[in-house]
């Protein structure tokens, strides 16, 4: 009895450990099978696919490191540039600081003529850095963009096996596996699968980050291109400027000293008949308006009339401002090429928009009972005196080439003079200004 009941005991365990080993290979079916029955199918396409891959890989990796290091070469073509461009900055302060003669303006002038140029030199090598920059990106988001595809498609065939396995029936997973040792193997494959599957997706994350980076990077390259497309031909611009000034000193002067001297000295009382007539207008208009009970709403700074995108020329009371023997420069000037339209700081009356000929003509304007604004070298006027304007109206266009309407005597080049004035006394418009 004692051995019929270890009998039954024995029995109940090898049936125990038949449905173990049963259900086991069901949760741990050899997908490895599987696996190299999907190569044995697909292996000739996934041969001839993957030496495309790689040499499209190996191409692509060529042009890159080729790019790299043309990117290199332009990068120190830039810095050569950028030494010239300061020690021909030196130069143009040097000069400045000695005394005003018509030489000294024709070897000023032709210093700035070789800084312009160097400059934009640099801004086309700078430009041409930017496109292999671009070209660079844009073959980095190729091959980012095959390595997710190939992820995915590798998490896709996953997912269709899993499916697969699903659909086994018990006979089929346990027929599936012919011995303990093969079980044992697809048991540790499976799981080594399921590592691999999870580095996938942690580098398809990864690269999908990368690539999400590297197109926000092209847009903000895509940007600083049409930046620098608008910086050189505002360089050419001045180059042009620089030149025809020169000319037209020439012209003017006739090669005398002495007649550079009178054109200088006709300079210096246009300008202080402009700021003298700028002063007194100001005075009757506020008397004007405070006895009309006007109050002008403004902000609390003012905006700028036109767009430094190429800096400022000149600063409030600028030590080299190649004339401030003579007079003071009470503005900033702000370059732009000629025609820009020019727009109100803020909302304010005209008091005054003068038309000056082939003279300095200028608009005048009151903000506040403290604030007012003058717009210097303007070639149009759009607007007319005792009329209200807003903030951001066009009110004229940019002028201050030499020889053309309400430029002015010795101009060097198109760009808005703007003054800011605060009771009557010229004050730094970058205090009222945002920041560039």
């Amino acid at each position: 009895m004692r051995i019929a009941i270890n009998k039954n005991k024995t029995y109940s365990w090898v049936v125990l450990t038949g449905l173990s080993i049963l259900l086991a290979s069901f949760l741990f079916f050899p997908i490895a099978d599987l696996l190299a029955q999907e190569d044995i199918a697909d292996s000739e396409t996934t041969e001839s696919q993957s030496t495309e891959d790689d040499v499209a890989d190996n191409s692509n990796g060529s042009i890159l490191i080729d790019l790299n290091d043309e990117i290199d070469a332009k990068r120190d073509q830039l810095e050569d540039l950028k030494k010239k461009t300061d020690i021909y900055e030196d130069s143009i302060k040097t000069k400045q600081q000695e005394s005003i003669t018509l030489n000294n303006q024709m070897a000023l002038i032709d210093l700035q003529v070789v800084q312009t140029e160097t400059d934009i030199e640099r801004i086309r090598v700078e430009i041409e850095g930017l496109n292999l920059e671009l070209e660079k990106l844009g073959i980095e988001i190729d091959l980012k963009l095959d390595e997710l595809n190939y992820n995915e498609e590798v998490l896709a065939e996953f997912l269709r096996l899993i499916y697969r396995y699903d659909q086994q029936t018990y006979l089929e997973i346990f027929m599936s596996n012919g011995s303990f040792s093969d079980f044992f193997d697809n048991l540790r494959y499976t799981h080594e699968l399921q590592g691999n599957v999870e580095n996938a997706l942690v580098e398809t994350k990864l690269a999908k980050a990368d690539l999400d980076s590297k197109q926000a990077s092209t847009e903000e390259k895509k940007d600083d291109l049409s930046l620098l497309t608008d910086k050189l031909s505002g360089s050419i611009t001045d180059l042009n400027s620089q030149k025809d000034y020169k000319g037209v000193l020439l012209d003017d002067t006739k090669e005398s000293e002495e007649t550079f001297q009178a054109l200088l000295e006709e300079a210096r009382r246009e300008q202080e008949a402009a700021q003298a007539e700028i002063g007194t207008l100001e005075k009757k208009a506020r008397e004007k308006l405070l006895e009309e009970g006007v109050d002008l709403d403004i902000e609390a700074t003012l905006m700028w009339p036109i767009a430094p995108f190429r800096g400022i020329s000149a600063y409030f009371h600028d030590p080299t401002y190649p004339y401030r023997k003579y007079f003071e420069h009470p503005a900033i000037d702000i370059p732009s090429p000629q025609g820009t339209p020019i727009r109100a700081a803020d909302n304010g009356y005209i008091v005054r928009a003068k038309n000056a000929g082939l003279g300095y003509s200028f608009i005048m304007i009151v903000h506040t009972d403290t604030i007012s604004t003058v717009y210097g070298h303007i070639s149009r006027i759009d607007v007319a005196e005792d009329e209200f304007v807003v903030r951001g109206q066009q009110i004229g266009l940019v002028g201050g080439l030499p020889g053309t309407p309400g430029a002015g005597r010795l101009t060097t080049g198109s760009h808005l003079h703007f003054e800011v004035r605060s009771g009557g006394i010229p004050v730094n418009p970058l205090d009222y200004l945002p920041a560039i």
